[in-house]
């Protein structure tokens, strides 16, 4: 009977408990480490507003995409560019044929505007940082599509959920 309950002595149970507590949480702080030296990969993340994940896609070296969308009214297309950098997501700049469609327009401080060969115009240098890093929008319809456009791979977002409230993010992980 002495020898059972020394095979069930709980002091060793607790010092077996402390060992893998211990293996676990070096664990997590190695992975916790980990992302802090930036193994963390960023992706950008287009979450409707129900919750359902439309996007999960790893952001390229340059940390860039861009959302083509069509003019609802004009009917032209429309191209924001978009850039994360040290943390912030940024508006960088837009291209559009027409100045007094697209709402962002060129003024002293905000971007440099240029006229392009074919006749639209280029605001780049916007660096316009975006409140609580996440651009909301409302995915245009068929009238009107969005594509979202992350490292030359195409995302339609009209196809996945036209006309839905959504946001996009940069998560790391």
């Amino acid at each position: 009977m002495a020898r059972a309950s020394r095979d069930h002595d709980p002091r060793r149970a607790c010092r077996s408990i402390g060992l893998r507590g211990a293996v676990a949480a070096a664990a997590l702080v190695l992975a916790g480490l980990a992302l802090a030296a930036g193994d963390a990969t960023p992706r950008l993340v287009v979450t409707t507003a129900a919750g359902e994940v439309l996007v999960d896609a790893a952001l390229p070296g340059d940390m860039t995409w861009a959302i083509e969308w069509r003019h609802s009214v004009a009917q032209v297309t429309v191209v924001d560019q978009f850039a994360y950098r040290d943390g912030t997501m940024y508006v960088t700049g837009q291209v559009t044929p027409h100045l007094d469609i697209a709402g962002l327009g060129s003024f002293a401080g905000r971007g440099t505007m240029e006229q392009l060969p074919d006749g639209r115009y280029r605001l780049r240098d916007i660096d316009l940082p975006l409140h609580r890093n996440v651009h909301n929008v409302i995915i245009g319809t068929r009238r009107a599509p969005s594509v979202l456009v992350v490292s030359g791979q195409r995302y339609e977002l009209t196809s996945m959920a036209p006309g839905a409230h959504a946001r996009i993010e940069v998560v790391e992980r």
